[in-house]
């Protein structure tokens, strides 16, 4: 019995099922930027959908999953991002604000300003212990670029866990005050964070003399 046709039906089904459940989390994010996790709810999201509550159920289980699943996809984009800077053969100045470009960018989609807006203290303790664990891998890479840059010196001797805590702290801020569609603000506001981090961290031997 040829069952080619059966396995391509199979995938097709699931290709287009994740297809869906992603149009899901991606409404449910916009929502949850807009008004809140705690006044959305899911026949909100049905019915920025337009389907009913049933079919949404087919996809998720629970706003709760939906939030997890939001933050989850976010952090894997930022720890993706950071080891590819990490395997990079750039400087580790230069790989830092590769990085933190690829973060304004993640932060100007509605997953990414979830990950910031949304406080996941409603999940459970094994969801935010997974979230947390990689929250922590994210941090941990950060710092480490942050020593590579100060053993090469690139970057001036400084706390690495405390300047790595400032940028971010600074980039998580901007979704509470500029909205996620607006695309064009974000990518000013990302050269402009990364022109002043940048040029902090460096040593005093890499700044251009303009008097010379």
């Amino acid at each position: 019995m040829d069952t080619s046709n059966w396995t391509e039906n199979i995938q097709s089904r699931d290709e287009q099922r994740q297809i869906k459940r992603m149009a899901v989390l991606r409404a449910a994010a916009k929502l949850f930027n807009e008004f809140g996790y705690d006044r959305t709810s899911l026949d909100d999201i049905a019915g920025r959908l337009k389907v009913s509550k049933r079919t949404l159920y087919y996809y998720i289980k629970s706003k709760d999953e939906i939030l997890f699943e939001c933050n989850r996809f976010a952090l894997k984009f930022m720890n993706d991002a950071l080891e590819d800077s990490k395997s990079s053969d750039l400087p580790a100045l230069e790989r830092i604000e590769k990085f933190f470009k690829a973060y304004m960018e993640l932060l100007s989609t509605d997953f990414g300003a979830c990950l910031v807006l949304s406080k996941n203290n409603v999940l459970s303790e094994e969801s935010r212990n997974f979230l947390r664990q990689e929250r922590k891998k994210i941090d941990v890479i950060a710092r480490e670029l942050i020593e590579e840059g100060i053993a090469e010196g690139s970057i001036s001797p400084c706390n690495a866990a405390m300047t790595t805590a400032a940028i971010f702290g600074a980039f998580n801020w901007v979704p509470h005050w500029t909205k996620s569609s607006d695309s064009e603000s974000y990518d000013e506001i990302a050269k402009h964070f990364i022109h002043l981090f940048i040029n902090g961290l460096k040593s005093i031997k890499n700044i251009p003399n303009n008097n010379s």
